[in-house]
């Protein structure tokens, strides 16, 4: 069998016809692990003087049957061309790829933010965050998720843990669209199942009430990132995985909505999450909505 990397080479040059900058191992300087998931680890790290974030594949990650082990391959290589064709304020930067890590590691490096993910943020509540600072990074990821569908791309799996943010800045929180892992360009055709993670899926990804699935599969779970964002709750989280699924298929689970959330805030959570697909907004009128929300609670706090 041939080797991974040849594997990989090979695919660069004859299936994606794509001119990636690749990146030596030796120019990268590991400063500490930020997280670890099934594919392996994250770790922040310098890349010539600029801080970034590395992430390695396990070292026996690929290494599966010939099928699975193609399956895989192509999967990896769909988001790094994915990500390589993105370029906004509101997208995380992707830089280039690592084919020569230690063991043969593979990994990818993409632009640092300090914060780490927004879910990380709302989970620790020594972190105040007033209405217009949550309304900002609403904003953010709403005007990140607009130039996506511009490219007619679907992420797929929009939640708090694949949005990143800097709150370096007191005045100008930023938050910005990551992980493109299952992302899709619109028009092709879904295979192995549901596609997301459970929480955030739209029903029709679950109940089959949809054999096109449109993108506004991530208006729906941009819903549930609102809810996200005004409780600093993880949604559903006293229920099985059963009981939410079956709830959201059957169109009868939704995050509950506190008597003090705004009324503007709740009826765009509330149309994000529509039992039809056509009645969300788009991202467009989202970020717009969005931006005037925050404009006003911007000269309320002054």
């Amino acid at each position: 069998m041939r080797t991974l990397n040849s594997l990989l080479v090979k695919y660069i040059i004859n299936s994606m016809q794509l001119s990636l900058w690749i990146i030596k191992n030796e120019d990268l300087e590991e400063v500490r692990k930020l997280g670890s998931g099934t594919f392996g680890h994250v770790y922040h790290g310098k890349w010539k003087g600029a801080f970034v974030a590395i992430k390695r594949f396990k070292p026996n990650y690929f290494d599966r049957s010939s099928e699975e082990q193609k399956r895989l391959i192509d999967e990896f290589w769909q988001e790094v061309y994915i990500h390589f064709e993105l370029r906004h304020p509101n997208i995380v930067a992707f830089y280039g790829v690592i084919v020569d890590g230690p063991g043969g590691r593979m990994a990818t490096l993409t632009e640092f933010m300090v914060d780490g993910s927004l879910k990380h943020v709302l989970a620790h509540q020594d972190r105040k965050l007033d209405r217009r600072e949550k309304l900002i990074i609403a904003t953010d990821a709403a005007i990140g998720m607009e130039y996506l569908h511009s490219k007619n791309i679907i992420h797929f799996d929009l939640k708090s843990a694949n949005l990143l943010v800097n709150l370096n800045d007191p005045s100008r929180p930023i938050c910005k669209v990551g992980d493109f892992g299952l992302s899709k360009e619109k028009g092709i055709a879904m295979t192995g199942g549901p596609r997301g993670t459970l929480e955030w899926m739209a029903p029709e990804l679950l109940n089959g009430s949809n054999s096109k699935i449109s993108d506004k599969v991530d208006v729906y779970s941009f819903g549930i990132v609102l809810s996200e964002i005004e409780t600093r709750l993880v949604p559903y989280a006293s229920l099985s995985r059963q009981e939410i699924c079956d709830g959201i298929a059957s169109n009868k689970l939704r995050p509950p909505i506190s008597s003090f959330c705004d009324s503007e805030y709740r009826n765009l959570m509330e149309e994000c999450w529509a039992i039809d697909p056509v009645a969300r907004p788009s991202f467009a009128e989202i970020a717009r909505r969005l931006r005037v929300m925050s404009e006003a609670a911007a000269c309320c706090s002054n």
